[in-house]
């Protein structure tokens, strides 16, 4: 008699959804995502849209601008040694996005966060600007996005089963 392993074959879903949302499960590491996405998209039209540029306001060079830098850079930090003395999978997911807000204030000198707000308020905004990279990359976040958003849904009402 020939016995026969069954190998569970997992589609790249179930793997994006245990990484974006614990299947399902955790609504704030499903938001978490939708932020980095949109850090994403928004650095994507900040470099082919200059409509997006209009959005950013560049702050003078002093001690405000200083301080600010400053702040978000000992936040990093500390945040960085917690997570890695804790271990904690969610606060490294943090951390991507942290390094991802350091590369947007480098790319766009946006100390305000105009454009990512107006990202973040209005996730299902699209520019066309031809049918190109550009479109079809953006299209792809936003569909991401709008899954993560069911997702972050689905994880509200599995945390209120469990209560």
């Amino acid at each position: 008699m020939e016995k026969t392993m069954q190998v569970e074959s997992r589609s790249l879903l179930y793997y994006f959804d245990r990484i974006t949302s614990n299947n399902g499960r955790d609504w704030f590491l499903a938001l978490t995502w939708i932020f980095v996405f949109e850090l994403i998209s928004s650095l994507i039209e900040y470099k082919y849209l200059t409509i997006a540029r209009t959005y950013v306001i560049d702050i003078q060079e002093g001690i405000f601008k200083e301080l600010l830098i400053a702040a978000f850079v000992s936040f990093f930090v500390w945040h960085f040694i917690y997570s890695i003395v804790n271990m904690h999978r969610n606060q490294f997911y943090f951390l991507i996005m942290y390094g991802l807000l350091g590369l947007y204030f480098y790319i766009t000198k946006d100390m305000t966060f105009n454009l990512l707000f107006h990202n973040i308020i209005n996730p299902f905004e699209f520019e066309f600007n031809g049918f190109g990279a550009y479109t079809v990359v953006q299209f792809a976040i936003k569909l991401i996005i709008i899954y993560l958003i069911f997702k972050m849904f689905q994880g509200f009402k599995y945390s209120k089963q469990m209560k």
